[in-house]
């Protein structure tokens, strides 16, 4: 580590309304450095993000860049300025209409210097010569909307890199990424810390942390609660202080699983994939695993009727299941929490109690009008 702090925040408070977010957090970045965010949900980190990042303007405190005054009123701003983010959500990262050439140099097209006439050929260079930088296979001429949600991840990251920034900061990066993909971000960051980048990485896989870590903070309740340095780590000691206590291994109570609920034959999600069979048993988890592509998520929407598979069976206690609408698996009982919950989980223009009475709007609604005392009523019980 060099010990030079580039990038310092010293006492940032934010309150929504009598909610206090962040509670006069005080974090240095180093150059060549990777410091690591961890704090469990509600900690402040996304709001910390936000500030950093030119989104939310923080209540008071300080802020510098290289020993200047660092005030983003936009994100545009923050990027100019060398602070780029890559955000946990996906879709902050990238314009989903455009493709996949025209996401990787958006902001140059977009920023100081454009040329007045769009020129696809040059766009096309350019993306490519960022593509090569980040060692991403995609088609440039592909619609991000088309891609994978590994693929978009990688776009975004790529994007962020273009910009040759001062401080990176870095959401979950690796949750939608395969293994190979994770790696190669992590070979990137790694050249990113021999250049001099200091990076600011969010990430609670302790696989990450154990790769990536020069230094990790905590952050628990909009404070920061301790910080972990040197050449042997406290791993242990930075979870106990992201969760107020220490975690000690626990003893847990097996049940025996009944009978069959949910049975499956010969299931086939695609044209080569094989036919597969299973059981869904009463009172047992069943974890799917698999690398990023494989068809975990096509199985959960099959299962949830928002595809339809290309043959076999279904049976929900013991009466057949084949749902052509999502609407129709919800009446059965069956439920899906998404992958992107940010896009496919919630409807972030509603309220949470609207949110929560969406799928059962029949059963708050007469003659076409619901009730929001029922909706309510339903969502605080």
């Amino acid at each position: 580590m060099s010990g030079q702090a580039v990038f310092r925040i010293e006492g940032v408070r934010k309150s929504f309304g009598p909610v206090q977010v962040l509670q006069g957090v005080d974090l240095d970045l180093e150059a060549g450095a990777v410091t690591i965010l961890m704090g469990a949900n509600g900690a402040g980190k996304s709001t910390l993000v936000r500030i950093l990042s030119g989104v939310y303007a923080r209540d008071s405190g300080a802020i510098t860049l290289a020993d200047a005054a660092f005030e983003p009123v936009t994100p545009a701003e923050a990027i100019r300025a060398g602070v780029v983010t890559v955000h946990q959500n996906i879709n902050d990262g990238v314009v989903a209409d455009l493709d996949v050439a025209t996401n990787l140099t958006f902001d140059r097209l977009n920023g100081r210097g454009s040329r007045f006439f769009f020129n696809p050929r040059r766009v096309r260079r350019e993306a490519a010569a960022v593509a090569a930088h980040m060692g991403l296979s995609i088609d440039l001429a592909a619609n991000v909307n088309d891609l994978t949600l590994a693929d978009r991840q990688m776009v975004a990251i790529a994007r962020a890199m273009s910009h040759e920034p001062k401080v990176l900061i870095l959401d979950e990066p690796t949750s939608s990424l395969s293994s190979a993909e994770a790696e190669r971000l992590f070979d990137l960051v790694d050249r990113l810390k021999a250049r001099g980048v200091a990076i600011l990485y969010i990430s609670h896989r302790m696989s990450d942390i154990r790769r990536l870590a020069d230094r990790i903070v905590s952050l628990r309740d909009g404070r920061i609660t301790g910080r972990f340095d040197g050449p042997d780590l406290d791993y242990e000691g930075a979870v106990d202080a992201m969760l107020g206590r220490k975690v000690s291994a626990g003893k847990i109570a097996v049940h025996k699983a009944g009978g069959p609920i949910f049975k499956v034959r010969g299931l086939k999600l695609s044209d080569h994939a094989r036919p597969f069979d299973f059981d869904l048993l009463d009172g047992e988890i069943v974890a799917v695993t698999g690398l990023v592509g494989v068809g975990k998520t096509a199985l959960a929407e099959t299962l949830f009727g928002a595809r339809s598979p290309l043959a076999g069976e279904m049976t929900l206690d013991g009466l057949r299941y084949a749902p052509k609408a999502t609407g129709q698996a919800i009446a059965r009982g069956v439920f899906l929490v998404a992958k992107d919950r940010a896009e496919s989980g919630i409807v972030p223009d509603f309220n949470i109690y609207e949110n929560i009475s969406l799928p059962f709007l029949g059963k708050f609604s007469r003659c076409g009008i619901s009730s929001r005392r029922a909706e309510r009523a339903k969502a605080r019980g």
